[in-house]
């Protein structure tokens, strides 16, 4: 019985549609209990689903069509590189997807999604902010070109939006004038000479960003009180790591590991991975807002696809209620 059960749940299921006769009745036919009909008919896989769950038995689980569009997604290789919830949020706000980051998540993990994963260091403690501009990261690191050698890369990021205000590339020495003219440059772009919140600047302790930085900060005759910290020293316990990750997205998400071809490549580079990062990618804590979006003063919304989720919801609990291209006809309810 076991060995057979498919077929004799299919018989049973037939014989009451076609019989019009109850599925009890059918069952004291075929020498079977009620009973043991509904525990073999739960126990029926469907080889249609990925999680072979039958769709009329389990309409919540996405469609066929919404698999085969997150296995789209999953295998695009513009996305091999890029986090699971910047191609969720592009996807969702794109309206190629109806589910919630969760189900997303299981479907394209089952689906093969692996992201490619670089070496790094321990991730070292941070914090958070309250309003965009409070508080501003900076730090260098170190960038290969092919032909004209290692190019310092600084960006100045914002910890609330998570996003970057603006960058500066030098083949010599970065010293504190190098790291001075940015934050200045930054300052008149974002005009927060006359920010009437106050602003933080955190860096490590090295001298570049001593100098003429403090001296700069010093002499800042603006309404907001702007205050250059040190991190991980007794006023300041925090790491920067807010700059430290930027680092790594710009290296091995973006730019995957390679290196440009000489300085003007890589000046265009940084200009386009300010473009992505800023515009195209979705930090799992905006919600599926893009940094420029909160930088720009629109608000963090934890229900923004909220209404869009109900609506494919229902879409997809009437399209596998009636799901119809099961290979067998087993665990459909007819």
């Amino acid at each position: 019985m076991k060995q057979h059960a498919d077929i004799i749940v299919t018989s049973v299921e037939d014989m009451a549609q076609f019989s019009d006769v109850t599925i009890r009745k059918a069952c004291k036919f075929y020498g079977i209990s009620k009973d043991w009909y509904y525990a073999q008919k739960r126990k029926i896989m469907c080889s249609t689903s990925l999680f072979k769950k039958c769709y009329r038995q389990y309409p919540n689980q996405l469609t066929l069509k919404e698999v085969t569009d997150i296995e789209f997604l999953v295998k695009d290789s513009e996305n091999s590189r890029k986090p699971i919830t910047t191609i969720y949020y592009d996807a969702i706000r794109k309206n190629l997807i109806g589910c919630g980051i969760t189900t997303f998540r299981k479907y394209a993990n089952a689906l093969g999604y692996v992201k490619q994963k670089p070496i790094r260091a321990k991730a070292k403690k941070g914090f958070k902010t309250s309003y965009v501009f409070e508080w501003l990261h900076i730090d260098i690191t170190n960038v290969e070109t092919i032909k004209d050698g290692v190019q310092k890369v600084a960006f100045v990021k914002d910890n609330f939006s998570s996003g970057l205000l603006h960058y500066k590339s030098i083949s010599a020495k970065a010293g504190s004038l190098f790291i001075k003219e940015l934050l200045k440059e930054t300052f008149e772009k974002y005009n927060l000479y006359n920010h009437t919140k106050d602003i933080y600047i955190l860096s490590d302790g090295g001298s570049e960003n001593k100098g003429e930085v403090l001296s700069w900060v010093k002499h800042i005759n603006a309404p907001p009180v702007v205050k250059k910290i040190i991190a991980m020293t007794d006023e300041f316990p925090f790491s920067n790591a807010m700059s430290e990750i930027t680092h790594s997205i710009y290296k091995s998400e973006f730019m995957g590991g390679k290196h440009s071809e000489d300085q003007a490549s890589h000046l265009t580079s940084l200009d386009t991975f300010m473009e992505y990062y800023n515009h195209h990618r979705y930090p799992c804590r905006l919600y599926g807002k893009t940094p420029i979006e909160i930088i720009k003063g629109q608000d963090i919304d934890k229900s923004m696809f909220s209404e869009i989720l109900k609506q494919a919801k229902v879409n997809r609990l009437d399209a596998n209620r009636s799901f119809n291209e099961c290979s067998a006809k087993i665990g459909c309810n007819r």
